[in-house]
């Protein structure tokens, strides 16, 4: 399953939203739209407005392919998981951002080799991209996080002191 999020800026991305329904014929499997506050209602995926937290995640852990904005929320559930991610980042020229902030994330993540991150720099490239993440289909073992183990010990110590 390719799980697509748009986030929940109060901006609409139906860019994000028009172009999945363009090449959803192309697309090997089935795709499911988190579309927000966007009025665009795709025509060829499941798709709802916004979900629970927790059945968020349980979607994100289900996609073969995560397709998203550059949300920072997003982006580390993804690499906390080890889900490939495909990113087309908001742009402040089409409305969908005050400034261009996701596109400085998406510069600092594009080309890495520890993270499968995808980055299309506009909505053409984005078939390429999810066809090439599937394809790979990189693997990597679940991150570890520091910080929440040291939040833990912290908690932990101060509750025996």
């Amino acid at each position: 399953m390719i799980f697509v999020t748009v986030g929940n800026d109060f901006r609409p991305f139906d860019r994000l939203l028009k172009k999945m329904d363009e090449i959803f014929s192309h697309l090997p499997c089935e795709v499911l739209i988190q579309k927000g506050v966007s009025p665009y209602q795709p025509k060829n995926a499941n798709h709802f407005d916004f979900v629970p937290g927790n059945v968020f995640i349980e979607h994100l852990r289900r996609a073969e392919v995560v397709v998203s904005h550059a949300g920072i929320g997003t982006i580390i559930l993804c690499q906390q998981e080890r889900i490939p991610l495909v990113i087309l980042p908001r742009r402040k020229r089409y409305g969908e951002h005050k400034n261009d902030h996701q596109l400085e994330i998406t510069r600092a993540l594009a080309g890495r080799d520890d993270q499968p991150v995808y980055v299309a720099d506009e909505e053409n490239q984005l078939l390429e991209k999810i066809l090439k993440a599937l394809k790979e289909k990189k693997q990597y073992p679940p991150m570890e996080n520091p910080g929440k183990a040291n939040l833990i010990r912290t908690i932990r110590e101060f509750i025996k002191t």
